[in-house]
């Protein structure tokens, strides 16, 4: 019979005790790594989301442009109304943006001494016809063109002309406004009572 001593792998005296790691402990440093296959999954699917994020985000930073751009025109219409007087916006072919940037009427529009600018970088002219005013917008994306002719002017008192055509009194059809829109730089005006 076997004493409870017996169990143990006790060191007989001048032994040095065993140091081996037991068996299961083994077995987990063979394995052991960077990363697991698991893990690697992971990471991949991780990267993959960010990249459909980051997509997602780019897509919605230049639709976020489209939407300020029709604010700061919104906004320099309605403030250029402000400007109309008896004999109307003045002079024909008078610069009324001096007076827009003096009543804080340019929207989120980039200010440079007395120019303004779109998203876009383009150059924004608001000029007086006398009893109608013209804004211009210059280098506007061909998806921001067909956007902005097809949402800004849906009244009958303005009409827009893209890239130098004929005017279009009234809201713009989108078909019209995919074929006239053909560059990467347009130019839009929109002429209002």
């Amino acid at each position: 019979m076997k004493s409870s001593i017996d169990n143990f792998d006790l060191p007989l005296y001048g032994q040095e005790p065993n140091t081996a790691p037991p068996a299961h402990l083994a077995l987990h440093r063979a394995q052991r790594g960077f990363l697991s296959i698991d893990g690697a999954f992971w990471l991949m699917l991780i990267a993959v989301a960010l990249g459909f994020i980051m997509l997602g985000g780019w897509r919605m930073i230049g639709t976020s442009d489209v939407a300020i751009e029709q604010s700061n025109i919104s906004t320099l219409m309605t403030s250029a109304k402000k400007l109309k007087g008896t004999s109307g916006y003045g002079t024909s072919g008078q610069n009324l943006v001096p007076s827009l940037i003096a009543i804080d009427g340019t929207g989120s529009m980039r200010i440079s001494g007395s120019s303004l600018f779109n998203q876009w970088n383009g150059a924004v002219t608001v000029v007086s016809n006398g009893m109608t005013f013209t804004i211009t917008e210059g280098n506007v994306p061909k998806s921001a063109c067909i956007t902005l002719t097809t949402k800004v002017a849906k009244d009958p008192q303005t009409s827009t002309a893209i890239n130098g055509g004929t005017a279009a009194t009234g809201e713009v059809p989108s078909t019209t406004a995919t074929s006239s829109c053909s560059s990467d730089a347009n130019t839009i005006a929109w002429t209002t009572y």
